[in-house]
């Protein structure tokens, strides 16, 4: 078995500890554990077990650490898309998609969908076209949707009619004749 070329100091593992006791995203905390397991000498698969991170991930923070010190296990992101509109903007979107249909905003000729409802594919259109923003996930844009108060309309499965009453009653014939039991005769010794 290779020696572990990668130990921490008492020193450094006290850095550590005070870290993770100080930062507010629980991510960074994560993180700085499982430097700080690594360089104590814990077995991957444990501090795999423990935090609940892999391999590649551990490895990653481990290096990090190495090359920038505590500051280069920190969460470098910056937030997500809920970061791209501002307050004002968000209550200019859920007012205009209340007050005005696909079709009165944007032009036919760009619209995927032609219904009158708002869709993902047409707010993703207007979004864009109003303050130059794209989303990386669906999921943004349907939860813009949902914050302006609209639900998710899934279609439904076809309507399957019932039979014809005439169909009905020629198959209800036709199993009174092939039924030697009658059930309404009744049974005399």
């Amino acid at each position: 078995m290779a020696h572990r070329q990668f130990q921490l100091s008492k020193a450094q593992q006290q850095d550590l500890k005070t870290a993770e006791e100080h930062v507010k995203k629980g991510s960074e905390a994560k993180r700085l554990m499982t430097v700080r397991l690594y360089g104590e000498g814990y077995r991957t698969e444990e501090i795999e077990a423990i935090v609940g991170c892999t391999w590649r991930s551990l490895m990653r923070w481990v290096e990090a650490y190495r090359s920038v010190g505590v500051a280069g296990v920190r969460d470098q992101r910056k937030g997500g898309n809920r970061a791209k509109l501002t307050a004002e903007q968000r209550a200019e979107v859920k007012e205009r998609l209340n007050t005005y249909r696909p079709d009165q905003l944007l032009p036919p000729d760009i619209r995927i969908e032609q219904g009158a409802f708002w869709t993902v594919s047409d707010l993703k259109i207007a979004l864009y076209v109003g303050y130059d923003l794209i989303y990386q996930s669906d999921t943004s844009y349907r939860t813009v949707l949902r914050e302006a108060n609209f639900s998710r309309q899934q279609t439904e499965s076809p309507y399957r009619s019932r039979l014809s009453e005439e169909v009905i009653a020629e198959f209800e014939a036709l199993l009174e004749k092939e039924s030697p039991i009658c059930f309404n005769s009744t049974v005399t010794d």
